[in-house]
This record gives structure tokens, sequence and C-alpha cells, in this order.
């Protein structure tokens, strides 16, 4: 009786001391998210994917309403209290990087990820080592996150508004936009007031980038340190191209301050054209307007865009580096972004998922279509540091020069002083 208790109490031992080991061995990851209600629900369903696939990780996810984001994060890691995994909109990665703050992916094969994803998101992650590494000139290339989101705009049209006024043809390039815009814009009561117009344009630098970038416009040197605005003749292209819409009355003026801005005008078809993205897809079939979306007219460079979206960042005090990635490449693997685009109507990041995408089978599947075929054009910001400040200093100067305080020069030499002196300097 006494070897059967000794027998016993040995077996709930060596069973104690295994769950313990099982219970040691399980690695938790925490994870905040931004997303909306409908995109939680799916991304939901991709953690518990991973999940059973990998059972020795568990990702803990927790909100964060995007309103505050950046303000928690940043108190999180002064508190030392940061999450492993973060999702941050990409124009903060340049600060979150020059800090320190996140892992470098580099060693865990990022780079070589980064090749089966679409460039414009992948390279708002990359960064040279002469941007965070004090004092070296050294151009090698690491990665410091991996893109879950990515948009831009494209161009949508009126078809109804097309048809009844004549145009057949869709604009490939700025000549033929201007073309059909100087016919296009009528004043239908003749009274002095154009009452339909061609085209609605958003103010602001991120809604102008199609324009710049259409005319290969480069905003900073190399180096980070200089502007390159004041002597660039493409930017003053893109900005001519801007007041020369405005101007012949192609365009409403419906960046200025108090005017029917572009979405309204083309819910109330009195725009026949304006750039928007694919959150306003859903929004514009429900107003029952009858609308297409192409791709930007081409510039000397090409078609091209904005570039929007987040990314997913491992802060640097976790304990689990690889783990964390391992998660974020499989959050791009292709059947998780063929998930995410069938289930939400949302943009892949990785270009071989978009290949396999049915896109006639999917709700709204031939605008996603448009949007990923424009995307692979697309143009990410420039690299600064506080880029909230470039696009607050960079939109004054484009107004003022649109409403015709200042000559274009003017605008664009005051903006890259303000640049070099308010942003490019910062460390």
């Amino acid at each position: 009786m006494k070897k059967v208790i000794l027998i016993i109490m040995i077996i709930s031992l060596f069973c104690c001391s295994q769950k313990k080991e099982v219970v040691k061995k399980q690695k938790v990851i925490t994870l905040w998210e931004t997303y909306n209600n409908e995109e939680h629900q799916v991304f939901e369903k991709i953690v518990k994917k991973f999940e059973q696939l990998n059972p020795d990780i568990t990702i803990r996810v927790q909100r964060v309403p995007w309103s505050g984001h950046t303000t928690k994060l940043l108190v999180s890691m002064i508190s030392h209290t940061a999450p492993d995994i973060a999702r941050v909109d990409l124009g903060w990665m340049p600060r979150l990087v020059k800090s320190k703050s996140v892992y470098d992916l580099t060693e865990f094969g990022g780079l070589e990820l980064a090749k089966k994803l679409l460039p414009a998101a992948a390279e708002n992650c990359i960064f040279e080592e002469r941007f965070f590494v004090k004092n070296s000139t050294s151009t090698n290339k690491h990665i410091f996150g991996i893109p879950d989101q990515i948009t831009g705009v494209a161009l949508f049209y009126n078809k109804d508004l097309l048809k009844k006024y004549g145009v057949t043809k869709l604009p490939s390039t700025w000549e033929e936009f201007i073309e059909i815009g100087k016919k296009f814009s009528k004043d239908l009561d003749k009274d002095g007031k154009i009452d339909i117009y061609w085209f609605g344009m958003w103010g602001g630098l991120w809604w102008s980038f199609p324009f710049f970038n259409t005319f290969g416009v480069k905003f900073i040197d190399d180096e980070g340190k200089k502007c390159l605005l004041s002597t660039s003749e493409e930017a003053k292209q893109a900005l001519q191209l801007m007041k020369k819409l405005y101007d012949e009355k192609i365009e409403a003026g419906a960046w200025i301050t108090g005017a029917v801005n572009p979405d309204i005008g083309f819910l109330n078809k009195i725009y026949a054209t304006i750039f928007s993205g694919p959150w306003n897809v859903k929004r514009f079939k429900e107003a029952k307007i009858n609308f297409g979306i192409t791709l930007i007219p081409r510039g000397p460079k090409g078609t091209s865009t904005n570039v929007g979206g987040t990314v997913m960042v491992v802060l640097k005090e976790t304990k689990y580096p690889y783990e964390c990635y391992k998660f974020l490449e499989f959050l791009v693997s292709d059947e998780i972004q063929k998930m995410w685009c069938e289930e939400l109507g949302q943009i892949p990041v990785s270009l071989t998922a978009a290949e396999k995408i049915e896109y006639d089978k999917i709700e709204n599947g031939q605008e996603i279509k448009v949007f990923t075929e424009q995307m692979k054009y697309a143009i990410g910001r420039p690299k600064v540091i506080d880029y909230a400040m470039m696009e607050e200093i960079m939109s004054t100067e484009i107004y003022s020069y649109l409403i015709g305080n200042k000559t274009v020069e003017q605008a664009l030499k005051d903006a890259s002083q303000k640049i070099e002196e308010k942003v490019l300097k910062i460390e």
C-alpha cells in the first residue's frame, strides 16, 4: 500500500511539473490595434488562426482608440508598459526609428519579406543606417515594421454626368484632363457662375502628392538634410498645373475654406471627378451615385498617387521579438491578405496575394482591383521626423500660391526654408 501511495505521489509530482513546464514555455504577446469594428472582427479570426498553428504563442489583442493612440504609446514606452506589437500610422515611423523605440526586423528576414509586398507599403518601413545611426554615412538598409494596411487615392468619375455632357473617353494624361475640363465646366442658368465643374480638388500636401508624384518631385535630399523644392522645376510644374485647373474654372476651388468639399460636391453631382479612396466606395454606392474609378492621369513620370496606411511594429522591450515577427509574417501571407481583401474590401499589401484574388466574386471587387493597380505606382511620403509639421508648412504655401498671394517661386522658396528650419533640423 505504501508503495502504491508513493507511486501516485511521484506521478502527481511529475504531472504537476509537466504542467508548470507547459505554462512556462507559453509565450504571451500583447498587441495594440486601432481597427474599426468590422476590421477588428476579421483581425480576431486571423489571430485565432495563428494561435492554432502556433500553440506555444498567445496573442492578447487590445483595442486602442485611433484618437490619441500615439500619445498612449509614447506614455507606455516611457513607463515601460509598452505592448510587444503596436499598429501605428506610417507617418510616425521615422520618429520611432530615430528614437530606437522599435525592433530591427532585418535579422529575421524582413527585407526578403518586403520584396513580396507592395513597394509603396514596404518602403515606409525601410531606412538606411545613416538615418538612425549618428554620424553614419552607410546606406545599408534595415526594416523596422511590416505594413498591415495601405491606402491611396484614384480618380472617381460620375458616369451619368460624363455621358450627359458628351465625354466618351476617360483622360489618361493631364493634357487630356485639361482639354476635357475646359469644355465641361458649365454655367447652366447663365448667371455668370459655374454650376457643374469637371473637378473638385482637396487642399493640403497629402492630397497634392498625386500631382507632385506624377511630375517626379523629390522633396528631400538623400542625406535628409536639405529640402529641394526651391530649385525643383518639377515641383514648380506640378503647382502650376494645380493653379491652371483652378484659374481656368476646370476645378471648383473645392479646397478653399468654406467651399463645397469634393465628397459633398460629388454626392450632389456638381463635381464630375474627384480624388478619393476605398473608404468612399460604399458611401457613394449607398447614395446611388453611378460612378466609376480609374487611374490618376499620367504626368511626365507616369501615373502615381499618395500613400496612407498603417504599420505593425515590434517594440524594443519585447521578450519575444522573433515570435512577434512570426505573427507579422503570417499577417501579410497570401492566405491572410486574400481573406483581408475579400472580407473587408481593402487593398492587399501582398503582391502575390493580389494576383490570386477573384475580384469579380467579391463585393466592390472591381473598385478594389483599380486601387490595387493604382497603388503599384504609389510613392511614399518623405521620411521626416515631424511629417505633421511638413504637412502644415506645405499646405499653407500651396494655398498661398493657388489664391494668388505668392508666386510659385516664392511659395516653394518659403516652403523649403521653413521645412529645413522646422522639420529637417529635428534630431
